[in-house]
């Protein structure tokens, strides 16, 4: 391998996949009912447990990794494996970790006098930060360096594409997310708002739709006008909601069925703001995202 890859877990690939893969990983916490808990999900049943619990009403929240861990988590990677190290982080338009990141690298950097880490801002959660990681891996397998591969992830990063679709609105208002007038009504008459993750990496609502069913149409309708000869592979996150997500997955199988077409999990970090139910379309395309 040409250089050491990282990543934080908001990734959402089983821990037992990254360690096959060669890929370092740094847990997120999440706390329920005053209890941390760190995301080591490597099985359906972590994440099936964690959405029955959110669907008994519990509210999960989550913390940032800070300068201190990722600093020790360098310095250990850096140890065992020796060269250099590209770690790559949750969106720095969703989370501080980011810049957290970057702060430790520099330090580590600093210290040994030599610049070894490099430290990749996703724009990206869940299956999105997957597709970065994955094309990460493509490049390290390559043999490119840590520096020419951050210097090609920055461009890749901007042309991911990404819809999704939150459907519990009760969710996001005992997340103080929505207004409770609003999740009430929205719940009332069926509204599904459509999301992306915008340029800076921060969320933008496109669109709202009447009912999951639309939701799932303007997904796919939205692949059909986005996709084109860089989309290889077109990853579906979802949060525990498999029936709607094999939906989707049909439809796209029907306007690309060259493509590979994956179902993921949306883990903790994510799916503690999301609430159960969401589900989304990424993908690949030549064109950076437009909002």
């Amino acid at each position: 391998m040409s250089f050491t890859l990282s990543t934080d877990r908001s990734c959402d690939i089983f821990c037992s996949e990254l360690d096959s893969r060669g890929i370092k990983y740094i847990s997120q916490v999440y706390t329920i009912d005053e209890v941390p808990h760190v995301d080591d999900f490597d099985k359906d049943e972590d994440y099936k447990g964690f959405y029955d619990l959110i669907r008994a009403g519990k509210l999960p929240t989550t913390s940032q990794i800070n300068i201190a861990e990722h600093e020790e988590f360098f310095e250990r990677i850096l140890g065992e494996c020796g060269g250099d190290l590209l770690h790559i982080t949750l969106s720095s338009g969703l989370s501080s970790t980011y810049q957290s990141a970057v702060t430790a690298a520099n330090n580590v950097n600093e210290r040994l006098g030599a610049t070894r880490v490099y430290v990749l801002d996703s724009l990206a959660a869940t299956s999105v930060q997957r597709l970065v990681v994955d094309e990460a891996q493509r490049l390290r397998d390559e043999g490119k360096s840590a520096k020419e591969a951050l210097e090609l992830m920055q461009d890749i990063t901007k042309r991911i594409q990404v819809r999704f679709m939150p459907t519990d609105l009760m969710h996001l208002k005992r997340g103080g997310r929505v207004s409770g007038a609003a999740a009430v009504i929205g719940t009332a008459l069926k509204i599904k708002p459509i999301l992306c993750i915008n340029k800076e990496g921060g969320l933008s609502i496109v669109t709202k739709k009447m009912g999951v069913g639309a939701g799932v149409g303007y997904m796919a309708d939205f692949f059909k006008q986005n996709n084109d000869e860089f989309t290889k592979k077109v990853y579906l996150p979802s949060a525990d909601n498999l029936e709607v997500a094999e939906d989707l997955k049909a439809r796209i199988q029907a306007i690309r069925p060259d493509c590979d077409v994956e179902i993921g999990w949306v883990g903790p970090v994510i799916g503690a703001h999301t609430g159960a139910g969401m589900v989304g379309v990424v993908f690949l395309s030549g064109k950076e995202r437009e909002i």
